[in-house]
């Protein structure tokens, strides 16, 4: 057969298969058509009767936010005049009151404010519900929604309404917004040159470095920190997630692989059971040195995945209380059509184990979700806020010792009397030290 031949055949399987495609192709446009149908029936009704010109723009946007705000609390649409600022807050450079919210049980829950941020000095705490926002109730918006009536230019006001445990009338509580400091790796106490102290326990050589939250230089802060650390001779660590809502994912496996020399860090998995991995590279810092994390309640998301990682290697004992279980992953789609994005879930975090880190429907019936501690220490709402007051203290350099004056730390104890007044301690971060200490006996009594 001809080449002339053999062209005219290929030409003809090609429209061919178009012909034998075409059928299923206008089905699906019918389906898509047919579920949209009654969206564009309301657009032109709004159009042909509202009591006043309506732009398209604007009943598109609120179709868009509309069909997020039915997915979950995390998704949401992004406008164009949003972007900026979205991934400036994304990066560590933000804008606002400084609060993570999460949807529970119907509310709007705090999972904790930023350190440092204006909500913290407001006095807001982890826990708290959020019943309105300038007078506007947030009953049935998203986190997302939330977060974005929230954030605002530096000096504005924003009045929330509280409502907290223990009492018995909501809280009117005004902010002035502001920059929420991008440095999120912090010790003990900070010195009077304005650096950080490390080193908790000189006599043991024992380091503590808290981390408020997850963003783009928090591996590279941390790294720092950990450097100090090896160069004084540190023996044992206390590494402080409490209140920390989380952040950015690689931040996070970044952050565990510097304890891991190798093995799974984190997966992530699709509805469609698609697996990505992240795996440990080579290295290890602070290899013999023991080590505690320090979670709680208000510890979510990018913290689960350092706790959980190293809770599952053997690698660290985790200490507090059971955490947020806020496991999922968001990706910010830009819109072909619209100069937006949206941010949606595309999948879950599961730990080394197996296990997912989200409270799903199926987890909160299982009772799997979140992080469960090796060494559970519940804490009241008057030492959660003592341990907040504390850390705003750190900063000028005057936080209270963790050790009673005089002798041995003791755990449950939770207020000791010094220059005759009485001082809450911080009984988990006590244990986390009390922890380490046994943890060195024993090695040094080990004939091995």
């Amino acid at each position: 057969m001809d080449r002339h031949k053999l062209t005219w055949l290929a030409v003809l399987a090609i429209i061919t298969s178009m012909f034998v495609k075409l059928p299923p192709m206008v089905a699906q446009q019918d389906a898509v058509l047919s579920t949209y149908r009654a969206l564009v029936e309301v657009d032109a009704l709004a159009k042909k009767h509202y009591a006043e010109p309506i732009a398209d723009q604007t009943l598109v946007e609120g179709a868009i936010r509309g069909m997020m705000a039915q997915l979950d609390p995390y998704s949401g649409y992004v406008a164009a005049d949003e972007l900026a600022t979205f991934e400036r807050n994304s990066s560590g450079e933000y804008d606002g009151v400084g609060l993570e919210v999460d949807r529970r049980g119907g509310h709007a829950v705090v999972i904790a404010p930023f350190e440092g941020s204006p909500a913290e000095q407001a006095g807001i705490l982890a826990g708290d519900v959020i019943l309105a926002i300038n007078g506007e109730p947030v009953e049935g918006i998203s986190s997302f929604e939330i977060g974005r009536r929230l954030a605002g230019p530096v000096g504005s006001a924003v009045e929330l309404l509280l409502e907290r445990a223990g009492r018995r009338e909501p809280q009117r509580v005004h902010i002035t917004r502001g920059h929420v400091s991008a440095r999120t790796v912090r010790g003990f106490r900070r010195l009077a040159d304005g650096e950080w102290d490390y080193l908790i326990d000189p006599q043991h050589k024992f380091g503590y470095v808290r981390v408020s939250s997850f963003r783009r230089h928090t591996a590279e802060e941390f790294d720092a920190a950990l450097a100090g650390l090896e160069a004084l001779g540190a023996r044992g660590l206390v590494l402080d997630l409490r209140f920390n809502p989380g952040g950015l994912m690689d931040q996070a496996i970044a952050m565990a692989d510097r304890f891991l020399a190798s093995g799974l860090v984190l997966s992530t998995v699709t509805r469609f059971q698609s697996v990505l991995e992240y795996r440990a590279e080579p290295g290890e810092a602070l290899p013999r040195a023991p080590l505690v994390v320090l979670v709680n309640r208000a510890s979510a998301s990018s913290a689960e995945i350092v706790a959980g990682a190293l809770q599952d290697h053997g690698r660290a004992v985790v200490v507090g209380e059971r955490t947020f279980g806020k496991g999922s992953v968001q990706h910010l789609i830009r819109l072909e059509r619209l100069d937006a994005a949206i941010k949606l879930t595309v999948a879950y975090y599961r730990l080394p184990g197996g296990r997912l880190i989200h409270r799903t429907a199926q987890a909160s019936a299982e009772d799997t979700w979140g992080i469960v501690p090796d060494v559970t220490v519940p804490l009241g709402e008057e030492e959660m806020r003592a341990i907040q007051q504390s850390r705003q203290a750190s900063m000028e350099g005057a936080p209270e010792s963790p050790f009673p004056p005089g002798g041995e730390p003791v755990a449950h104890d939770s207020t000791v009397r010094t220059a005759g007044r009485e001082i809450m301690r911080d009984r988990q971060l006590l244990e986390a030290l009390l922890l380490l200490r046994e943890r060195i006996a024993l090695s040094h009594n080990d004939p091995s």
